[in-house]
């Protein structure tokens, strides 16, 4: 490939045969120019190699974050004895938006250069990184040639792990806000006796030890070591009605990120945390537990899941579950409904389950349908468009009274604020003893 310096010597030459014309001597101009002009570029070829001069290195964390900015880095080191100028090029899966994909940059001979693509995963699962393009500038700067650089890495997209690491600063806490300003908080009571400590404004008077609070001649409470490792399953729908989008995520990636964080809540709290994911039957099933290595487990089950287009059956999924756990247990579903039939179609099975579980349905809100309402009518499409709105906001409503008669707490979440609902009906509920 030829440079700009090439064109403008070819440039340059035409003005010296224009020059030699009324000396009648251009064409023995135009030959020597070209000749030199080619010689040149011929030595600049063959004196520029671009086989085995470079060595390239991946590095940085190959987990990353869905629909958060990343940085994609390579290290591409210059074994050659002389400075050389090169440009990157980088290919990205169709899965990923990249600001910028090429860079420019010189490195001195026996030394390195990091180059940072930063990059948005737009889609969960692996991806391979593979083609790297390597362009140098020729030593005369005339010529530039190309080399494809096979340098295979596989990357895994998972949930919104930034956020999870943001989030465990309310983990340390012991709170977490809700989409308000209120806050749950974690209940230190229980029926194991834990130690006793001195009295503080607002504790619970039915507390104090009278007999110690004698001895030391101030006021001492109880305090007790809350109860533990209660099974907590999250239930996680792949199908039809998870597919929706709502912004840039779809329902099902909003539940996920939910999800991850809420297992980390549970075995933050010495809780076992299970996990879920059907469609039409089970398609992944992780028995409650807890620790780093569950953490990994759940994370490698969920990077992976694909919404459908299918139907999902409850029934056989809450018959399933059902037939796993045998202790009365905390079942967190992350679902969505559309009419009320469906809410007809799963009642077998949500009045088996809820017999022995506590049962909480949290469905994720179609923020079109507020949109749809809140339009002003201009004309007739304006009015078909509202009074769908309301009509399909109804029906909403319905099948959340329609859930709670039914012993399930139903719960309509927001994009913003599904992470928060999940935990906090999580802490209301062990802080209740309900489980």
């Amino acid at each position: 490939m030829i440079t700009k310096k090439f064109i403008g010597m070819a440039l340059i030459g035409t003005v010296f045969i224009g020059m030699s014309i009324p000396f009648g001597i251009y064409f023995e101009i135009f030959i020597m120019y070209n000749t030199i002009l080619l010689v040149l570029t011929l030595i600049d070829y063959f004196s520029t190699p671009i086989q085995n001069i470079f060595e390239i290195e991946r590095i940085g964390d190959c987990k990353l974050s869905l629909l958060e900015e990343e940085n994609i880095s390579v290290r591409i080191y210059n074994k050659g004895s002389l400075k050389t100028n090169i440009e990157v090029l980088h290919e990205f899966p169709n899965a990923f938006t990249c600001k910028r994909d090429y860079f420019t940059e010189s490195i001195d001979s026996h030394s390195n250069h990091t180059f940072t693509f930063k990059i948005v995963p737009n889609k969960r699962g692996a991806f391979s990184f593979e083609e790297i393009y390597i362009r140098r500038l020729g030593r005369l700067g005339l010529i530039k040639k190309d080399l494809l650089i096979k340098n295979n890495k596989e990357y895994k997209v998972y949930p919104s792990l930034k956020n999870l690491k943001k989030y465990h600063m309310m983990l340390k806490k012991d709170y977490f806000l809700s989409s308000g300003n209120k806050l749950v908080k974690k209940k230190s009571d229980g029926r194991e006796f834990e130690s006793l400590r001195e009295y503080v404004r607002g504790d619970d008077i039915r507390k104090i030890n009278w007999v110690k609070t004698a001895r030391e001649n101030k006021l001492m409470i109880n305090q007790y070591e809350p109860e533990n490792n209660k099974h907590i399953h999250i239930l996680l729908d792949a199908g039809r009605t998870m597919s929706y989008r709502v912004n840039e995520y779809s329902k099902l990636d909003l539940a996920i990120n939910a999800a991850v964080f809420l297992s980390d809540v549970v075995c933050h709290n010495k809780d076992q945390s299970g996990l879920m994911v059907f469609n039409t039957k089970v398609d992944t099933f992780v028995k409650p537990s807890k620790g780093d290595h569950h953490r990994n487990t759940i994370l490698e089950a969920l990077y992976h899941v694909e919404g459908t287009k299918l139907t999902s059956n409850y029934d056989e999924v809450l018959f399933y579950l059902a037939s796993k756990e045998k202790r009365r247990s905390l079942i967190c579903i992350f679902t969505d409904m559309d009419t009320l039939q469906e809410v007809y179609y799963i009642e077998k099975g949500l009045e088996y389950i809820t017999r022995k579980h506590e049962v909480v349905m949290f469905l994720v809100k179609d923020e079109k349908l507020d949109e749809a309402m809140g339009i002003e009518v201009n004309n007739q499409k304006d009015a078909f468009v509202k009074g769908i709105g309301y009509k399909m906001k109804n029906e909403r409503k319905r099948i959340i009274k329609s859930l709670n008669r039914k012993g399930v707490i139903c719960i309509e979440c927001d994009q913003e604020d599904i992470i928060y609902k999940a935990v906090n009906e999580y802490m209301r509920i062990k802080n209740k003893e309900a489980i």
